[in-house]
């Protein structure tokens, strides 16, 4: 009796320009952990509350930069129990630098069944931020969870 030989088990290659999740000491390239608020940023974006629903695996932030200038943006993912004040989740503050056209992004993985707020402060109404929620370890969007630019809004000082 013929038996098929047991396949090895393969890691998912990640091609370059995919997004994949990084450990949350993992900063992306340009970024920085703010300790203390450097800089006043003109504007400010949030997408408000929203759930990480059971099968997450990663919740993911992309900034565009669609400036002719270089832009610094500070990204903040806040958690937000019901009952008590939010606060900044891992890795906590970061700013990153953006050339013109550039983007960058981080994915996190998140305790499940909480409410999370991102927050984008930047110089520039041409910086796009974009959030969505992954079931695995890379960039396949669970469906219904993007948070598209257009949808963050944004906080009057």
């Amino acid at each position: 009796m013929a038996t098929r030989k047991p396949k090895a088990k393969t890691r998912t290659k990640v091609e370059a320009g995919m997004l994949a999740l990084t450990d949350v000491n993992a900063l992306p390239a340009r970024a920085v952990l703010e300790k203390a608020p450097l800089s006043i940023y003109k504007f400010r974006y949030t997408t408000g509350p929203f759930l990480l629903p059971q099968n997450s695996g990663s919740l993911d932030w992309t900034l565009l930069n669609n400036d002719t200038t270089q832009q610094v943006a500070r990204v903040t993912v806040f958690k937000c129990p019901v009952g008590m004040v939010k606060s900044a989740a891992a890795p906590g503050p970061l700013v990153v630098t953006l050339d013109p056209n550039e983007s960058t992004h981080n994915a996190n993985k998140y305790v499940e069944g909480f409410a999370y707020e991102i927050q984008i402060e930047c110089n520039s109404q041409l910086v796009f931020p974009y959030a969505s929620v992954w079931p695995a370890n890379f960039g396949v969007v669970i469906p219904g969870t993007g948070i598209h630019a257009g949808t963050f809004v944004r906080l009057m000082p």
